[in-house]
């Protein structure tokens, strides 16, 4: 990768990783379904003036049903089981749940995709991930029911993430639309299906005080970590490639975990810091990221040595 894709590399890492600090500093004014919303409709708002500057088409009538299929498993659930959850479990670990969706994306894959079948590698990177992942939840330091709800319902956005994932290469790949134009589709048709629930449930009442921080995070999470990181999401795999722009899950823990200790005074037990690594290492290894550094180390070794001359002299 050039400088230029490393720094959108790392950005969106980074704002996906401060996602969670910002769900947290918006429930102190918020319900959690009226932070999705919000969420949804801010970014639903950016990523549309991105693509009509773009002058990228929206997506065509015949794959709208399969675009609000996936919104509702790739937006609303879990934008509204991450707020809910953060009720009761810390950013930190809301983050680090979130970097084993990919993990659990290739086990809806398997059990779903006849062309993705599990293979001995990927079965022992899943097995290490659920491992990791009870290790970070830690049911053995709970401090009473509601922090292991709060923990669970993460894991149930992550699952989220992964069913809208798999359905999404399942029924909208296929027509092979712009990314962002999908995105937009499917941030729209979240905010749409979110508003009537969120009338009909919550209401509309903040549930503390509107102050100034809680509303900031909350345009700053719809703008910057929802809608602003889609738009560098695409441009990273147009840039790079699917596969690398992939390795930022390895970071968005390591961010959440950084910005809930530094900016929100979180504390963090062993457990998790323990169990994010042990979910990045199955997750390398499911996706066969620990074999292929292994062959370049090797090929490494086995090279030659250097020509001693200058660099003048062999290159002419």
């Amino acid at each position: 990768m050039n400088v230029a894709s490393w720094g959108r590399f790392g950005l969106l890492a980074a704002l996906w990783g401060c996602s969670f600090a910002l769900i947290k500093v918006s429930l102190d004014a918020f319900e959690p379904l009226q932070v999705a919303f919000g969420r949804l409709l801010v970014g639903a708002t950016v990523v549309i003036a991105i693509i009509a500057v773009k002058r990228l088409s929206a997506p065509t009538r015949k794959v709208w049903g399969h675009v609000a299929v996936a919104s509702v498993f790739g937006n609303v659930l879990p934008f509204f089981l991450f707020a809910y959850g953060e009720q009761y479990a810390t950013a930190s670990i809301a983050g680090v749940i979130q970097g084993a969706t990919p993990l659990v994306t290739m086990g809806v894959a398997a059990a779903a995709l006849t062309d993705d079948k599990p293979t001995a590698r990927k079965v022992t990177g899943l097995l290490g991930g659920f491992a990791g992942l009870v290790l970070v939840v830690g049911p053995w330091r709970a401090d009473g029911f509601g922090s292991v709800e709060g923990q669970l319902a993460c894991v149930g956005a992550a699952a989220s993430y992964a069913v809208s994932f798999v359905y999404v290469r399942r029924f909208i790949a296929p027509h092979k639309l712009p990314a962002l134009s999908v995105t937009a589709g499917q941030l729209v048709s979240a905010a749409v299906i979110t508003g009537p629930v969120l009338a009909l449930t919550t209401g509309w009442t903040p549930s503390g005080d509107v102050t100034a921080k809680p509303v900031l995070a909350l345009l700053v999470l719809g703008a910057a970590s929802t809608g602003l990181a889609f738009a560098l999401l695409n441009r990273l795999i147009a840039d790079v490639g699917p596969t690398t722009a992939s390795g930022v899950n390895y970071l968005v823990p390591v961010f959440s975990v950084i910005v809930g200790a530094t900016v929100l005074g979180e504390t963090i037990s062993w457990n998790v810091p323990v169990g994010g690594a042990v979910v990045i290492a199955a997750l390398a290894l499911a996706e066969g990221r620990l074999s292929s550094l292994t062959q370049r180390s090797t090929k490494n070794d086995d090279a030659p040595a250097a020509d001693p001359k200058p660099e003048t002299e062999r290159v002419r």
